[in-house]
């Protein structure tokens, strides 16, 4: 999934009025935070499942080149002709890899918080419910 993908997911995930009058509101706002829970752990999933394929892709990528220039071959006839070395392409290599690895790490964290935000919303409902069930 992009990165733009999980951005927009997550918006409509932390969109939410927690405001309630009434038991009956508090626990459809409970609910509805369980819900978004479960959606962010899945999507945190996705996510790692994601980082997971970017390295290994990297890693195959670092292996190919490393193993064409043991083989004593460059990648291509542009690449010989421009004098690329293997340091200069394993550097450009790990600057992509970083780069995009970058915005994956910041959308893990997002979630996290998001999640944390969540669990400490669900608090004051819980206790609204309490004080208001408190005769019973």
């Amino acid at each position: 999934m992009k990165i733009k993908e999980y951005q927009k997911l997550i918006q409509e995930i932390s969109d939410i009025d927690l405001e309630a009058d009434s038991i009956a509101e508090s626990r459809r706002i409970l609910a509805e935070l369980n819900e978004r829970e479960r959606i962010l752990a899945e999507l945190k999933k996705r996510i790692n499942k994601d980082i997971q394929n970017m390295e290994l892709d990297f890693l195959e990528k670092k292996h190919k080149i490393n193993v064409d220039y043991a083989e004593g071959r460059s990648v291509g006839v542009i690449s010989r002709v421009r004098g690329k070395s293997k340091v200069k392409e394993l550097k450009k290599l790990q600057e992509k890899y970083d780069e995009s690895l970058e915005s994956y790490y910041a959308m893990r964290y997002i979630l996290d918080e998001l999640s944390l935000q969540m669990k400490k919303a669900k608090n004051p409902l819980n206790n609204y419910i309490k004080g208001r069930l408190g005769g019973l």
